[in-house]
């Protein structure tokens, strides 16, 4: 039986706690920079009946822009006030991720997550890092060393436009996704794949000088140039089947003129059409509401191949590496063409051969990569920033462990809720 552990608190703190060498996969999808306030911060001195918050009238009757999301308690990120409150004087304190005055702030505790887990991870470990962007002076207001200040104000109103981060212009795309990347290239990290998260169903946007954003970035990532990846759990069925001309001219002519010697693919062995295919790097997957939370839930469409690809099913009780799939064919069957000159027997080759691969296709068994001789447990799925839970979910119920560490309670206490109702599973 998969297991699912939350842990509540700060995930640099809980991941500190966490078994070296442990986890096979991560997959997270981290608050992003400017967004929104997850209420974990708590308020020291000033008025206790200030909301904190950046106010678009100067009147008794607070407002924000924002006035659903302020009825719940929770704003975008740049409505409220980060570090301390002008109207009342009080002092924030939080450890949340995503709401640092500078997007150079947010990139470097990104990568200092990302060096804390780093000697938790197996050396075949796989991270799923899912990013969104965001536009200078659509989110931004920061200190005035690092800032270019714009500051319009008319009697009885305060303004609500932003500052604009040095290095950036007014409604520059801020390429915050990239930047991470970058910086996580830079500090040794493998960046080995971008997947485009496209959204048939994206949130409407009012905007009229640029066409709507309807896709967000998952970046995977390694610690190592080698690590566990199934790309066959995850294959995509064809549109349509390969036709016989192009099978024979897959490899062209660069083996020789005889058809016979046409090797199909780069690798030199001869095409087989499984009606299958590598899964691409752009997945449309729908976002889908969830009512007892107002962000917006990682889909569980979105992480069902990360998990299937990334995470072992099974791993090794005592060294803790993977089992692994091992292709074969029983090769008793295999016609040869014999050697006129001295008789031996030699591979047959040509259409004989295409033949016999087509009607013995590889078999598949499962076999562990060390010689331990030990049993085998699920591997586990680590998820930092772990919310409403989706990613635990998905994960047992594709028999893996999953371990998420959440700041916020009420988010845990939604996440159980979840785990019980969809899983069976209450840990």
């Amino acid at each position: 039986m998969s297991k699912i552990k939350i842990l509540q608190g700060n995930c640099i703190d809980k991941i500190k706690k966490l078994e070296d060498n442990s986890i096979d996969c991560v997959v997270s999808s981290p608050p992003y920079f400017g967004l929104r306030d997850y209420s974990t911060g708590t308020w020291i001195g000033g008025d206790k009946n200030c909301p904190h918050k950046r106010l678009t009238k100067i009147s008794k009757d607070t407002k924000t822009g924002h006035a659903g999301m302020f009825k719940k308690g929770n704003v975008v990120g740049d409505a409220i006030y980060k570090n301390y409150c002008p109207e009342c004087g009080a002092k924030r304190k939080d450890e949340q991720l995503g709401l640092e005055e500078t997007y150079q702030e947010y990139i470097t505790n990104t990568v200092k997550v990302f060096e804390t887990f780093k000697p938790k991870l197996k050396d075949t470990a796989t991270i799923w890092w899912n990013v969104g962007d965001t536009y200078a002076m659509s989110s931004m207001r920061g200190k005035d060393s690092l800032f270019k200040s714009i500051d319009q104000s008319k009697s009885g109103i305060r303004t609500v436009k932003r500052s604009i981060p040095i290095g950036l212009k007014a409604k520059d795309l801020m390429m915050i996704p990239n930047r991470v990347a970058i910086a996580l290239q830079d500090a040794g990290w493998y960046i080995r794949s971008e997947i485009i998260w496209h959204k048939p169903n994206p949130m409407p946007e009012s905007v009229r000088d640029r066409p709507t954003s309807c896709h967000e970035k998952i970046w995977l990532i390694t610690k190592n140039k080698k690590y566990y990846y199934d790309a066959d759990a995850i294959k995509e069925p064809c549109k349509s089947q390969v036709s016989e001309k192009i099978k024979i001219r897959f490899g062209g002519n660069k083996y020789g003129d005889s058809k016979d010697k046409h090797h199909q693919t780069k690798s030199g062995n001869n095409y087989i059409d499984t009606g299958l295919k590598n899964k691409r790097n752009v997945w449309t997957v729908t976002t889908k509401p969830f009512k007892d939370a107002h962000f917006a839930t990682f889909p569980k469409d979105l992480i069902e191949p990360c998990i299937k690809a990334g995470c072992p099913e099974k791993v090794c009780v005592k060294c803790g590496k993977p089992q692994i799939k091992e292709f074969y064919r029983d090769k008793s069957t295999l016609p040869v063409k014999r050697n006129k000159r001295d008789g031996d027997g030699d591979r047959a080759v040509g259409g004989v051969y295409q033949k016999w691969l087509e009607e013995n296709p590889p078999q598949i068994t499962i076999k562990p990569s060390c010689d331990c001789n030990a049993d085998f447990k699920p591997g586990v799925v680590l998820d930092p920033f772990g919310g409403s839970g989706t990613t635990g979910i998905v994960a047992a119920l594709n028999n893996r462990n999953a371990i998420l560490i959440e700041l916020n309670q009420n988010y845990i206490d939604i996440a159980n809720k979840r785990i019980e109702k969809e899983v069976g599973l209450f840990i």
